[in-house]
């Protein structure tokens, strides 16, 4: 119902959410007062729904609405929340059961989470496969008739199961998808070359398997800064398409050089001083030969020829020497 007052274009309208980081849908409040954080009954493709109230009544643009605006049925009773919250425990022990049943029947798909309806009418199964057409109807039939209810098998993506089954992410803290990332935007090769990251597919995937999320934040920012540094040069500003000398500089890495905190100087160090050499010992008078070590004893200026020779011949030579020298040269033997 569009409210009298209302200006042109726009309509009164309430923001709800089902699940924690799900998408935002947009209800007529029509007559009943609710605030951040009521539950309420609305109607959808799978029947009535307990929502969460996220936005209060307010004035939406007629733009942002998707199709038509639907009233809310009513207000949540405390018989709603507690059947809610009944439900709500049993879909642990539905989910084992769907993954035992994937088992036992062999199909190429991976249970994922369960929902309830807040009065347990449907039964929703969440499903990921690589597979795009599966045969699920005797799948269907087994769950229908061990819950007694209406079941619905939904296949998921990467990205929406990770947002389902929640986690850890390489920055210690839960999945942005999980917690407050309500609509998952594009995010591209290009965001992680225009920041400078390593294009390691291990390094820049989520737990998802996927590019991060997290690489659409910034990168408004490092686009921005490239482009006001390549008009700065008088360039054409490329910003992202390369061909400027601004592109592939990190902007972070003068700030991370800085000192670490405010004022602080390193203190230089002082040099050593360097060791004296010291003189070459003089042996006898003379002076140790340039090359030659200090203390190192000169050969004999008396050394005869046959010495010299021995210092190059083979040893058999020296030792006839060395006889020679002493005076113990054998005689030879007369010839025959």
């Amino acid at each position: 119902m569009v409210a009298a007052d209302a200006p042109a274009g726009a309509a009164r309208a309430i923001g709800v959410r089902f699940r924690r980081a799900g998408r935002l849908y947009y209800y007529d409040p029509g007559d009943t007062t609710l605030a951040v954080g009521d539950y309420a009954i609305v109607e959808t493709p799978r029947g009535l729904t307990a929502a969460r109230v996220v936005m209060p009544a307010t004035e939406v643009n007629l733009d942002d609405l998707r199709g038509e605006l639907k009233p809310i049925v009513r207000r949540a009773t405390d018989d709603d929340l507690v059947s809610m919250t009944n439900y709500r425990k049993e879909e642990v022990d539905a989910e084992r059961a769907f993954a035992r049943a994937i088992m036992t029947s062999r199909l190429p798909m991976q249970a994922v989470k369960a929902e309830y309806t807040f009065d347990g009418a449907t039964l929703t199964l969440h499903f990921s496969s690589r597979e795009a057409r599966l045969e699920l109807g005797d799948l269907v039939a087994e769950m229908a008739a061990r819950f007694r209810t209406r079941v619905e098998l939904r296949q998921v993506g990467p990205r929406e199961r990770a947002a389902m089954r929640t986690g850890m992410g390489r920055c210690g803290r839960e999945l942005c998808c999980a917690t407050f990332l309500s609509e998952l935007d594009t995010v591209s090769m290009r965001m992680a070359k225009d920041q400078n990251l390593p294009l390691n597919p291990d390094k820049i995937s989520g737990a998802c398997g996927r590019l991060l999320c997290c690489l659409q934040y910034e990168h408004a920012g490092y686009v921005q800064d490239k482009l006001a540094a390549e008009q700065a040069q008088g360039g054409g500003g490329c910003a992202t398409s390369g061909a400027c000398d601004s592109c592939g500089v990190h902007e972070l890495k003068d700030v991370l050089g800085q000192a670490v905190a405010p004022g602080y100087e390193p203190q230089p160090q002082p040099e050593a001083p360097e060791p004296e050499r010291a003189e070459p010992r003089r042996t006898g008078g003379q002076r140790t030969a340039p090359g030659r070590k200090a203390g190192r004893k000169a050969a004999p200026s008396g050394a005869t020829a046959a010495g010299r020779e021995a210092t190059t011949t083979s040893p058999r030579s020296r030792r006839r020497a060395r006889r020679r020298r002493r005076g113990r040269q054998r005689p030879r033997p007369p010839p025959n």
